[in-house]
């Protein structure tokens, strides 16, 4: 099979949107995520307004350099969730040419989350976007079968599920359970991890800061390959305090560029 690769914002959180796609580029990728909207109480958002001036340079950095923006970051439902509070990112999103809004959710009240879910979702399809509903241990999705109720519960065709493969086996899932309906068999996150997490570390902590490449740790992300349609996306999102302090941000587009080939021959598969 064949994959398209592009690198996912977090782990890289301390490039702004136009370095990101620079480095990417020069790495050999040719798409990125962005992050638009924070995702944890205290992290500053980048500054991507519809007409201002960072987001003119993305858009000329991701034209002149043939780039693609895949996927935007992150809009989390929580209780008290205003959908009309996104009006910017969204805007900000159709300008960049993304196609997916990824999404996590909180609020443990999962009849209105998918009620939130929903309207969300109807907003987003008018600046062309899909959701992508991730599932995470530590949050109200906790897992594959919870995040499929809520896209199917939201009333919209334009919510999908997100593999993510550190959160995927830390669910508890299998493989085989990504067949079924309303999960995104053309886009996923790809990492890798050590068979079990860290007794020194949380869920989030571990997701957040502590992840490997494809093909560094013991996982079986290969499997999940053969369930992905031919030309999917496999967004890179491996996270890491270690390489954060050591490496700067060409070198860690650099390397997660390579891990992710080699990993892809190895398991023969190709890359775009």
């Amino acid at each position: 099979m064949k994959f398209r690769l592009s690198l996912a914002h977090l782990g890289m959180l301390d490039a702004p949107p136009p370095l990101l796609v620079e480095a990417a580029h020069a790495a050999g990728l040719r798409g990125v995520g962005i992050r638009l909207q924070p995702a944890r109480p205290g992290e500053a958002p980048f500054p991507m307004e519809e007409g201002g001036p960072m987001l003119r340079e993305t858009l000329a950095r991701v034209r002149d350099l043939g780039m693609t923006v895949h996927d935007i970051e992150i809009v989390r439902i929580r209780p008290g969730f205003d959908v009309q509070a996104l009006s910017g990112v969204l805007a900000s999103a159709q300008r960049l040419g993304a196609r997916r809004l990824m999404v996590n959710v909180d609020d443990p009240d999962l009849v209105r989350a998918a009620d939130n879910i929903g309207a969300l979702a109807a907003r987003a399809q008018s600046h062309g976007l899909v959701l992508g509903l991730e599932f995470m241990i530590y949050t109200a999705a906790r897992s594959l079968h919870v995040a499929r109720e809520l896209a199917v519960a939201s009333g919209s065709p334009a919510v999908r599920v997100l593999v993510d493969a550190l959160h995927f086996f830390r669910a508890g899932s299998a493989p085989d359970e990504m067949a079924g309906p309303h999960v995104d068999r053309d886009f996923m996150q790809v990492n890798d991890a050590l068979a079990r997490r860290h007794p020194g570390l949380s869920p989030a902590e571990e997701g957040r800061a502590h992840r490997l490449f494809p093909g560094e740790g013991e996982l079986p992300v290969h499997r999940l390959l053969a369930q992905l349609n031919d030309d999917a996306i496999l967004s890179i999102e491996a996270p890491s305090a270690i390489r954060m302090a050591t490496l700067d941000v060409h070198a860690r587009a650099a390397a997660a560029y390579r891990a992710t080939r080699d990993f892809l021959k190895a398991n023969d598969h190709e890359h775009e």
